[in-house]
């Protein structure tokens, strides 16, 4: 299967403008890299369960963007600069100086935000958070790292894989006794996991390397990280949970967000 990213049109037609305030929200930030250096030129995109772009805009020259954008809950926000991204890097741009992509999942579009963005090397994707009814009061948190010095060796020896794509149609068969790993992430005693919930940094209890099947005959290493609840509580109607991941071995970082609505009652 090919990696592909729908790159649709920025929207500049008459719905957007006329839109009132009531209808849409602000969001605007910038987008840097792990020592503060600003990222011009980056996309930064809403996107639909089919990973269409909503809308997108792009950072000036000091990495900062700016979005008026309607509201709602997205299925992810994201951030790539494709002059650096590994399938569309621009000739000349050597393998040190790439970079991957920053995601938000679920991203809950209620009110004007400013959200700074960091990203480099380490893409913190697939992030999904969850309870197990029944279970302890901690959160589950299931996460796919992307190493992209370990990525680009896998692409190397000829691997294509599929990434940022709906496969919502695609059927999965019965994983193969034979299936092969292949590992965009690095294994358990060389990932560190960081997390906070609203603001609040959390202790991580348990870190799980786990198999992720892509296909019957092949999986790559993800991770579920179970992590204790926030002491504090805020105002939103969900949370929001950032997870900052580093991959030991080669220095690269990366950070995600998901958004989880806070549970509802019937009365």
């Amino acid at each position: 299967m090919n990696m592909k990213l729908t790159f649709a049109a920025l929207l500049l037609g008459g719905n957007l403008f006329a839109q009132t305030p009531a209808d849409s929200v602000t969001i605007r930030g910038t987008v840097s890299d792990f020592n503060g250096n600003p990222m011009d030129s980056c996309t930064v995109m809403w996107q639909n369960s089919s990973f269409d772009n909503v809308i997108q805009t792009l950072t000036d020259s000091q990495g900062r963007y700016f979005a008026r954008i309607p509201k709602g809950k997205y299925q992810s926000m994201a951030a790539v600069r494709l002059d650096d991204y590994p399938h569309t890097a621009k000739a000349g741009v050597s393998d040190a100086d790439q970079r991957l992509e920053f995601w938000a999942w679920d991203f809950i579009a209620d009110r004007d935000t400013t959200l700074n963005i960091r990203y480099h090397r380490m893409e913190v994707y697939g992030l999904r958070v969850f309870r197990i009814p029944g279970g302890m009061p901690t959160y589950q948190i299931f996460v796919r790292p992307m190493s992209l010095t370990r990525f680009q060796q896998i692409m190397k020896q000829g691997y294509d894989a599929t990434h940022g794509e709906d496969l919502s149609q695609i059927q999965q068969e019965t994983s193969s006794k034979n299936a092969k790993g292949i590992f965009t992430a690095p294994h358990a005693d060389q990932l560190k996991a960081t997390v906070w919930i609203d603001g609040e940094e959390v202790p991580v209890l348990m870190k799980q390397e786990i198999k992720e099947y892509y296909e019957a005959d092949e999986y790559g290493n993800a991770y579920l990280l179970t992590v204790d609840r926030p002491k504090h509580m805020t105002d939103l109607p969900y949370h929001i949970f950032k997870v900052e991941l580093e991959d030991l071995e080669y220095g690269e970082r990366g950070e995600g967000l998901y958004y989880m609505e806070k549970d509802t009652y019937v009365r």
